[in-house]
């Protein structure tokens, strides 16, 4: 998403993002905050003549509890160099989605996610904030100060004002001892409720056009076992998975030659759980969690490991809805002729009490569906969505989806609570752009004095 915004402005220190939310507010112009340009949508791009602000240069560590497992950093902080702090004082976050690119303050204003029916999103981890409002105030918020705005604010679309700081809760650095298998995509809905019990973080991925699921599973343990990487496993059994530069063949066939979608899909399927043994790969677990180390066809290369750009629509279902919603959705693609080589993704996070979190109030299945970002998607992804939101699924914030205010409304009880808080901090909606008066609604009409 390009835009002509009128000032790109990156400070340093929560003083200096004040000072150019002051100077914007005065000028009377909008202001985003741009975190590492993932989402699929335009939530990160300022109006035209708006102003951008980039935290690149405000992303330093403030302070490491090693004893409480409590970290603040800076909003700007890649999650990559967060991971690495953290693993250099033992510490992990307990769960985290794929890539390490976006930053701290970006991730959870849009509810990045990673996988596991006993785990929430990143979101959850966090303990407190440091806010830069409309007027130019610095807060701090967090359970026992301002909770009000600290439940917004941590997963708030940049809607209530600029995150300059995060703390979160980590755990002790951990591991994980990771195994993949096919399962007939049948036995695999059927069976959900019990499938992701079977391990701490459970996932799997199905390619249209094939009745198979390729499934992986992930338990924690200790870091003082030896670690086995996927990488190490290839190289001393040979074989394994399809490689990223596979995969990217197998879409270019098919981008290519639109008949060779359904045979690059049933192509990859059957290659892409490696035949080296029941043997665990075992890693560090923010390595396996950022990188999605994962033989499973495609799935590094979707993560990000690949030249392959790509459009996605995922939506939270309740979990006990995926049978139902996916088996629909295969039916929709034979019978629509959809084409598409992409598998779809599907993983799973508890309940958690976050206003606008697609996994409020319920325990939650992700299903998350991508096609070629050279080629047309408003048919299949039209398809997916109509699906999805008849068992109530709710977008994610930072994906492609087509649902206004009113409609986001009735699928987040507590809709109008984020807005109120929104309302009160940032009433002329200075934090807004085209896409959160569509998706939010505008900000209220000034009042008139009487």
């Amino acid at each position: 998403m390009t835009a002509r915004a009128v000032r790109l402005a990156r400070p340093r220190t929560a003083e200096e993002a004040s000072a150019v939310v002051t100077s914007a507010v005065r000028d009377g112009r909008r202001i985003r905050a741009a975190g590492a340009g993932h989402a699929m949508n335009a939530i990160g791009r300022p109006d035209d003549g708006g102003v951008q602000i980039a935290l690149d240069r405000c992303a330093d560590l403030v302070a490491l509890d090693g004893g409480s497992g409590l970290v603040t950093v800076r909003g700007g902080m890649t999650l990559r160099r967060l991971n690495r702090l953290l693993a250099e004082a033992g510490l992990a976050l307990t769960n985290q989605g794929h890539g390490e690119l976006a930053t701290i303050a970006g991730a959870i204003a849009t509810g990045t996610h990673g996988t596991g029916a006993r785990y929430g999103g990143l979101s959850t981890q966090v303990r407190a904030l440091e806010v830069v409002l409309a007027d130019g105030e610095v807060v701090t918020c967090s359970r026992g100060e301002r909770p009000e705005l600290f439940a917004a604010a941590r997963l708030g679309l940049g809607a209530v004002g600029v995150v300059t700081s995060v703390t979160l809760q980590a755990v002790p650095l951990f591991a994980l001892h990771g195994r993949e298998g096919r399962l007939p995509l049948a036995e695999a809905l059927d069976g959900y409720g019990a499938l992701v019990e079977q391990a701490d973080h459970v996932r799997f991925a199905w390619f249209p056009h094939t009745s198979t699921a390729l499934v992986r599973w992930d338990d924690r343990r200790p870091v003082d076992d030896e670690l086995d990487p996927p990488t190490r496993r290839r190289d001393r059994h040979g074989g394994g998975p399809v490689s990223s530069g596979v995969f990217e063949a197998l879409m270019v066939a098919a981008r290519r030659l639109p008949a060779a979608d359904r045979p690059a899909a049933q192509l990859a399927s059957r290659v892409g759980v490696p035949l080296a043994g029941d043997r665990p790969s075992v890693d560090l677990c923010y390595r396996v969690f950022a990188a999605g180390h994962s033989a499973i066809a495609g799935h590094s290369a979707i993560a990000g490991h690949t030249a392959i750009r790509y459009k996605e629509l995922e939506y939270a279902i309740p979990r006990a809805e995926l049978a139902a919603a996916l088996g629909e959705l295969a039916a929709a693609v034979t019978r629509s002729g959809v084409r598409t080589a992409f598998p779809v993704e599907v993983r799973c996070a508890a309940a958690d009490e976050i206003p606008l979190s697609p996994a409020f109030g319920r325990d939650t299945a992700y299903v998350a569906v991508r096609t070629d970002r050279r080629g047309p998607h408003e048919n299949y992804f039209g398809r997916v969505e109509q699906i999805m939101l008849a068992v109530g699924g709710r977008p994610h914030w930072g994906s492609l989806h087509t649902l206004a205010a009113a409609q986001l409304r009735e699928r987040y009880p507590r809709f109008d609570d984020f807005l109120a808080v929104r309302d009160a901090v940032d009433p002329a909606g200075v934090f807004a752009n085209a896409h959160l008066d569509h998706v939010l609604g505008p900000p209220p009409p000034p009042r008139i004095a009487s």
